[in-house]
């Protein structure tokens, strides 16, 4: 975890500097209440006085207390992978947040702009819209997944590269413990960003079929001629994105989305 920390000393110096703390892995017991707690040793350059910062870590949440700092500030920079899993795992916000990213896309469409800036604008609304959506499904199948044991057991029986992964007798414990944040590990790193994963693994673990998505696929390929080639294709042809093209996007997005959801409640409703 990377932080930035700010203060001033005593004797009037002004502390600022970045500093990095190595974390372990969360605890994945949505029941537990332990704080973790690491320190760290700063210097102020103007009197040579030693603090010592006392970083407080909870659910993911961190706070920063050093005794004879005044006026501290701090802010996380780089927030660890676990931090981020733990989020996905415990969070049901993904659908409000693939929802604000929506409400926002449209906002930018009418707002007033440059004609010559509508087109870079295009792009980066229409690269947005996709990614939303991709974040959604890898999110929302991470997160039921994990928090199922029956649906944790089915993706092991359905996955042939998790199921065989070696597992010495002397880890099986920590491994236990840290199940669920092992699970949603395998996952992001497997499906986030890749369609092709994503769409099998829903119809296998969930029995949720997509359906044609063959929009969603070409919608991928356009992305990355949004993001890497500012809307030409690499044969020099120019994709198409506009405002219509971005509306029909956003309109197939959320059909699906709200069809995957009102699936997902009513599984998460039968696996309990």
């Amino acid at each position: 975890m990377e932080l930035n920390v700010a203060f001033s000393c005593p004797c009037g110096a002004f502390f600022d500097q970045n500093i990095h703390v190595d974390t372990p892995e969360l605890s994945t017991d949505p029941a537990s209440d332990r704080d973790e707690e690491f320190f760290a040793s700063l210097q102020c350059d103007g009197c040579g006085k030693d603090f010592e910062a006392q970083i407080t870590r909870k659910f993911g949440e961190a706070s920063v207390s050093i005794d004879g700092a005044v006026s501290l500030t701090f802010d996380v920079l780089v927030a660890d992978e676990d931090d981020e899993l733990r989020w996905i795992i415990e969070s049901s916000e993904q659908l409000d947040t693939y929802r604000d990213v929506l409400r926002n896309a449209y906002r930018l469409l009418q707002a007033p702009v440059a004609e010559d800036l509508k087109a870079s604008l295009c792009n980066m609304i229409y690269a947005q819209v996709v990614t939303a959506v991709e974040a959604y499904l890898s999110g929302t199948f991470i997160r039921t997944v994990v928090n199922s044991d029956m649906l944790i057991r089915k993706l092991v029986m359905t996955d042939p590269a998790l199921a065989n992964r070696p597992l010495l007798l002397k880890d099986m414990f920590s491994q236990l413990e840290g199940l669920k944040l092992t699970v949603a590990k395998y996952l992001q790193d497997l499906i986030f960003h890749d369609l092709k994963k994503v769409k099998p693994m829903y119809a296998s673990v969930l029995d949720i079929d997509f359906g044609d998505i063959g929009w969603l696929f070409k919608a991928v390929l356009i992305r990355h001629d949004c993001v890497h080639r500012n809307g030409v294709s690499k044969e020099g042809e120019p994709t198409g994105v506009d405002e219509p093209a971005i509306v029909e996007l956003i309109r197939n997005c959320s059909s699906l989305v709200v069809d995957i959801d009102q699936q997902i409640q009513f599984l998460t409703q039968e696996v309990g």
